[in-house]
């Protein structure tokens, strides 16, 4: 795997509706030192000066690379969808954006080019879309899958295919059963993963009041259910490889721990059980004013060479309980292989920056 060059980072203005704008952090010179031992070194350092977290602004964003504007009045929302996997390289920068309305343009950051997408041929409702990208083999094109984590509704997958002549087509993918059994009160897309067979993505729900965990082959068509638990993650679960294939990601009831864990190959059955957490690291960037600093989602990016990207999002408040601000906390985290053995793994922090956001906020990060 090619290392990634940069972090997407996904702006949105709050004073203008439909204003968006595309920022590309470097994390290599922003969120690492230069090796492990010196990560540790610093840490180390900064434990004997019983130093604590700043929170305040400690990192300047990229100026814009491209900015977006909706122009419906209605619905002034867009969509954003990493049109890439893990690899980094010339695909890192393809993002699809879709408005309200179900147009959709792909941009490539990298080319600085834009390419015209067919619409959806529906209202998306794509605020904030489920999407993932699966890598083909042999030199086809990849394909993105994209569906609506409220409501489990809308699952299309973006491929370049035969219609009236080879284009990118929107194609309706088969909509999952417990939508149709009346599973669970909640459809709720709580955590999502691709499988290490590359081609079959896993979908997990609340744990309370949701339809569990199932499966959807994306070469067949087919939907599976893995079982009634839900995987102790929250968002994307990202599997790398180099890391004996395991998944790492957020934990779901505590989502200042990373967590990994080992998916089976697909079908996926775990009966009664959710897949065994192996390991649990804690200790990430917490405000000291709990009462002022709320979390609101958090976020893992797989940025290649065992090293990630963990991303926390905060709504600040005054004494009154007014919103005041809004708050990025980034912290580059390596995994170390201790002596080549997967029970000897260990995480490392490098450097944690903190953007504290004026009338702007981080829409999403990929």
């Amino acid at each position: 795997m090619i290392p990634r060059r940069f972090i997407n980072l996904m702006m949105k203005d709050l004073r203008v509706g439909g204003l968006y704008w595309l920022s590309r952090l470097r994390p290599e010179e922003n969120l690492f030192y230069a090796s492990a031992g010196e990560a540790v070194a610093a840490e180390t350092q900064a434990r004997r000066k019983k130093r604590k977290p700043k929170f305040a602004s400690t990192m300047e964003l990229p100026s814009p690379d491209f900015r977006f504007k909706s122009t419906r009045s209605g619905d002034p929302t867009l969509g954003f969808m990493p049109f890439y996997g893990d690899g980094g390289g010339p695909k890192e920068g393809r993002i699809v954006v879709s408005d309200s309305a179900g147009h959709t343009h792909l941009y490539d950051a990298e080319e600085n080019s834009g390419e015209m997408l067919p619409p959806t041929k529906e209202d998306s409702n794509w605020d904030g879309p489920i999407s993932m990208c699966i890598s083909k083999n042999a030199g086809r094109p990849d394909a993105l899958y994209a569906i609506n984590g409220s409501t489990s509704t809308n699952f299309k997958a973006l491929a370049y295919c035969k219609g009236n002549i080879m284009s990118w087509y929107w194609v309706d993918m088969p909509l999952p059963p417990y939508i149709l059994g009346g599973e669970g009160p909640s459809r709720t897309i709580q955590s999502y993963a691709l499988l290490k067979d590359n081609k079959t993505i896993c979908f997990s729900s609340v744990s309370d009041g949701g339809f569990g965990t199932y499966c959807f082959d994306t070469a067949n068509l087919e939907w599976t259910k893995a079982g009634s638990w839900t995987l102790p993650f929250i968002g994307c679960a990202v599997r790398v490889p180099q890391l004996y294939n395991l998944h790492f990601g957020f934990h779901d009831s505590n989502e200042g721990n990373l967590v990994a864990l080992e998916l089976p190959s697909p079908p996926l059955d775990g009966g009664d059980a959710p897949p065994k957490v192996l390991y649990q690291w804690g200790g990430f960037c917490q405000p000291d004013h709990q009462d002022r600093w709320s979390l609101v989602y958090t976020n893992l990016l797989y940025l290649g060479n065992h090293r990630f990207c963990a991303a926390q999002f905060f709504d600040i408040f005054d004494g009154s309980d007014d919103l005041i601000d809004m708050a990025a906390v980034l912290t580059g985290v390596e995994i170390i292989n201790g002596h080549a053995n997967k029970a000897k793994l260990r995480m490392i922090k490098h450097k944690t920056r903190t953007y504290v956001f004026k009338g702007s906020s981080i829409e999403s990060v990929f």
